[in-house]
């Protein structure tokens, strides 16, 4: 060939080859906007926002047209059309008032529609005047009435046959809806490690490539990855494909811990037999299994199950219940692992069918409570401890005629102990009990944190709860008896949510107690759910609580005065670590 025509085909071939990408680019910048746009509107447009028109409908009738642009003027008469369909939004007679209590808007940007070049100035124009006479209620249509509601009212389940794919327009629908989440009901978005918007653009092709339900499922956890909140880390469980994605379904036939990234320690053997074949012990450190390090497998889930920090991943991967570390697509596999300092590798047999009867009976027995009445839990002559994830014996032991009775007797034995030691290392089943601690030890009516909820008249903003009732029932009243003992308050990653506004709580009736253990899952505030097409609930944190110092507890975790982790020879004896050191600091002298 001569190079004239070689050069000629070449540069035909980049023609080309740019002309595909640079229309493929204009498609998906025609979605993100209009996914932008239909998230404002659904939150914001008077006729939307209120229910008088269903949102989901107005998104799927317009898509089409979306679709069918080539241009940026075809885009944004698609839009304008749209618009025009809702009606003329009324101007109110005056403009909204600005809140008098502090509010969060590190969210609010809405320089895309206000100056974007993407929207034509008509478009844009349309935009601000909806905003500027937006939806303003006490009761918005696609949100919980009560800020610490759980269910976002009024999402369709849509659903398909679970062996059937999403069809198109619904993973779109899929997406809109997560991107419009997080804009205006995440007040976290701001934490995030990643650019969520740049993110959204990345994934819509991928979701729309999206062939096969395990795929759309796969991208679903991804996306809601990027978030880091550690509320959203089961959102897992609401796929039907969730053993394929992440690999798993057979059991270990030993219990472990993930000591840190890179390190799995063996904690307890299960099924002897097949540990005895694979040469595997107690103590051992796996370093690798199948063809992954556990880094990379560590990483790997890391990239599919969110988590608002490493502590909060660690510690969900390490549940043994949760079955997710190990990678078991096969009956075997070849571990790696040390023992004293020595390099070994062998093949284990996971746990199967035949081995599930002592795998269930194993996991009964860590579920059952130390106690199951009204006892004192004595953890050392003269110590008081209360766990809060079993804190619901009392509540369901003690008599209905005698409950305050009760309850006043438990603190009375409390109040003369030397020790206190609050274990939050779970979540409480029974939030009332803290009102109790209150009642009986508080000094104060203090905020021990301070609540910003959704604020109506703005979706998108948040604004400080000013009202009592949001962190104590009305009528309780600190009968200020000091407590003259130690108080240690004992954490990890499975301090979530109420338990970690509980923390704070405690923290705030006991301000010399001390915080030991291990950073918290950084997820603090009421959890929502918002319905996806398909029947899956996207779960993520809905409020934000900081501390009154205006210290942020979502990712970072509550307070703790010494960080301290379980030893590995006290997880190999049964002996817990963190317990024992609040055990000492209370007998020490200091």
């Amino acid at each position: 060939m001569k190079p004239k025509y070689f050069i000629l085909i070449a540069s035909c071939f980049i023609m080309m080859s740019t002309s595909i990408a640079s229309a493929q680019n204009t498609t998906t910048l025609n979605r993100y906007y209009y996914f932008k746009i239909w998230g404002f509107l659904k939150y914001k447009h008077p006729v939307l926002a209120s229910g008088k028109l269903d949102a989901d409908s107005v998104f799927l009738k317009n898509l089409p047209a979306v679709d069918k642009a080539k241009t940026n003027a075809e885009f944004n008469a698609a839009i304008s059309n749209m618009l025009q369909q809702l009606g003329v939004v009324k101007r109110l007679p005056a403009p909204i008032k600005q809140p008098a209590a502090k509010v969060i808007t590190n969210n609010i940007d809405n320089s895309w529609f206000t100056s974007a070049k993407y929207l034509s100035e008509a478009n844009s124009q349309k935009l601000q005047f909806i905003y500027q006479n937006r939806y303003v209620s006490a009761s918005p249509y696609y949100y919980t009435e009560k800020s610490f509601g759980t269910d976002i009212p009024h999402e369709k389940s849509y659903p398909f046959a679970d062996s059937v794919n999403i069809p198109y327009a619904y993973r779109m629908l899929t997406v809109a809806k997560m991107a419009a989440a997080v804009d205006y009901l995440y007040p976290h978005k701001y934490l995030m490690d990643s650019n969520w918007d740049k993110d959204v653009k990345e994934f819509i092709p991928l979701f729309v490539n999206a062939d096969t339900r395990i795929e759309h499922e796969m991208l679903m956890l991804k996306l809601s990855a990027l978030i880091t909140d550690t509320h959203s880390f089961r959102f897992y469980k609401q796929m039907k494909n969730s053993r394929k994605i992440l690999h798993v379904g057979l059991y270990p036939p030993f219990d472990f811990r993930l000591m840190d990234d890179k390190q799995v320690l063996v904690t307890k053997i299960l099924i002897p037999e097949l540990c005895q074949k694979a040469g595997i012990q107690a103590g051992d450190i796996i370093t690798g299994f199948g063809n992954q390090t556990t880094k990379q497998r560590v990483n790997e889930l890391a990239g599919l199950l969110s988590a608002s920090n490493r502590s909060a991943l660690l510690s969900n991967l390490s549940i043994y219940k949760n079955n997710l570390l190990f990678a078991t697509d096969s009956l075997q596999s070849k571990i790696n692992y040390q023992r004293k300092g020595v390099s070994r590798s062998t093949v284990l047999q996971w746990a199967g069918e035949a081995e599930l009867p002592v795998i269930i009976e194993y996991l009964k027995a860590k579920m059952k409570f130390d106690y199951e009445g009204t006892e004192t839990d004595y953890v050392s002559p003269e110590i008081v401890r209360f766990k809060i994830a079993e804190i619901t014996r009392y509540s369901s032991n003690l008599p209905e005629g005698r409950f305050y009775e009760g309850m006043d007797s438990i603190f009375n034995i409390a109040a003369k102990a030397k020790g206190l030691i609050f274990d939050m290392r779970g979540y409480p089943r029974w939030g009332g009990f803290l009102n109790f601690v209150y009642k009986r030890f508080g000094q104060d009516s203090k905020l021990f944190a301070h609540y910003y909820k959704q604020d109506f008249d703005d979706f998108g903003r948040y604004i400080l709860s000013t009202d009592s009732t949001t962190y104590r029932p009305p009528g309780i009243h600190p009968e200020r008896d000091l407590y003259k003992g130690k108080v240690v308050i004992i954490t990890d990653g499975q301090t979530l949510s109420l338990s970690e506004f509980q923390t704070m709580y405690l923290q705030g009736i006991f301000p010399n107690a001390v915080t030991i253990g291990e950073q918290s899952a950084g997820a603090d505030g009421d959890e929502k759910m918002l319905m996806l097409p398909g029947g899956y609930e996207f779960n993520f944190t809905g409020n934000a609580i900081f501390y009154p110092d205006g210290t942020h507890a979502q990712r970072k975790g509550v307070r703790i005065d010494k960080l301290m982790h379980p030893l590995a020879a006290d997880l190999l004896s049964g002996k817990d670590t963190l317990l024992q050191a609040a055990i000492d600091m209370i007998n020490s002298k200091n």
